[in-house]
């Protein structure tokens, strides 16, 4: 069971690994990988005729965590020289063992928890390692494993581990694009025909509260880097949702926006930011609203005019158009679309476009 993780109260306990002889951390890591060989395969129908599937005994269970916690810390600590891999990074690449761990947790119960604690492992590998692992194809093709079973029906605190995960990945993406080609065919490897990261995060773009602001905070980071490389822009309009989900998920959230708002006196004549935070609805439009805007300044042109297409003819003409000529709507729909006219409105008057 894989379902282990280095937590960080653990990583403080544990000890430091300076001054240790990098011999001796690599004797140690290979012993703690030939212990967990050796539970797995005992309960491996594949290699035991006598193992049945399913949950294995708790201390045997407990010591492939503790040993897999050591070896991660390992990993994690190790430090290489002159851009070479470190003896323990090359050991876990040429033996394939993330992966190895990945599929035997699939043989068993891959319940939630174990893939929370996957993506959590996932993370502090990540973040953590003083070595650029996402460089090396076994390390990410069971991560693109593992992100693929968990999109889908996933449940909310699985949304929420896998959301930061992505958000990483994508600021590691933003700093690094040597290693963008590598995500797109470890995706293709999967059976995805698309950039898995950046698909995973979509089905996200309107979702309120913390998981949406980091998933659009994500998408962002994927934004500014296809300003800077047509292959992802090229790749978002084409192979994509991103632009029309965005669109359309506008005029979706403008319809659940309140008719009327009670008003505060007579000396209240705008809605101020303070004021729509109160409104859940119209904070949640808002925040899409925001990051259309955000989109369209650092987006590639690509990206950017199909989203001011969608926009105009999918949510402005056939949406905000009709509702400011309805008494009751105009001074909400005024104040609404005030940020769009810094934004959207701007953009298209560069490019001879008309406003509504």
């Amino acid at each position: 069971m894989m379902s282990s993780v280095v937590t960080e109260s653990k990583l403080q306990q544990a000890v430091s690994l300076q001054g240790v002889d990098p011999e001796t951390c690599m004797m140690v890591f290979k012993n703690h990988w030939a212990q967990v060989v050796k539970i797995l395969e005992k309960h491996d129908p594949l290699k035991n005729t006598q193992a049945k599937y399913g949950s294995i005994p708790p201390d045997e269970a407990s010591a492939v965590q503790n040993y897999v916690e050591h070896m991660l810390f390992l990993l994690i600590e190790e430090q290489a020289k002159d851009a070479a891999m470190g003896p323990i990074l090359e050991f876990v690449v040429s033996e394939n063992i993330m992966e190895k761990l990945f599929l035997w947790s699939l043989r068993r119960e891959f319940t939630d928890d174990t893939k929370i604690e996957q993506l959590k492992m996932y993370e502090m590998l990540v973040t953590q390692s003083h070595q650029p692992l996402l460089h090396h194809k076994p390390i990410l093709k069971p991560l693109m494993m593992l992100l693929s079973s968990c999109s889908g029906t996933a449940t909310p605190a699985v949304e929420g581990k896998l959301v930061v995960l992505l958000n990483q990945l994508c600021s590691i993406l933003a700093k690094d694009s040597s290693i963008l080609e590598l995500f797109f065919h470890t995706s293709e490897d999967q059976g995805a025909a698309n950039f898995l990261i950046f698909s995973l995060l979509i089905p996200f773009i309107h979702r309120e509260g913390t998981v949406g602001q980091q998933a659009r905070d994500a998408l962002l980071f994927i934004m500014s880097l296809s300003a800077e490389n047509s292959m992802v822009a090229h790749h978002i309009v084409e192979n994509t949702y991103f632009c029309p989900v965005l669109a359309t998920g506008l005029s979706g959230l403008y319809s659940s926006l309140p008719t009327k708002l009670e008003e505060k006196g007579e000396e209240w004549h705008c809605l101020l930011r303070d004021d729509w935070l109160l409104l859940p609805a119209l904070a949640q439009f808002m925040n899409s609203l925001e990051f259309c805007n955000a989109v369209i300044q650092v987006a590639h042109p690509l990206i950017r005019n199909q989203l001011v297409n969608y926009i105009y003819n999918g949510f402005l003409v056939p949406v905000l158009a009709p509702a400011l000529h309805k008494g009751w709507g105009r001074r909400l729909a005024l104040k609404v679309s005030k940020p769009l006219r810094g934004g959207i409105f701007l953009y298209e008057e560069s490019n001879s476009a008309s406003e509504i």
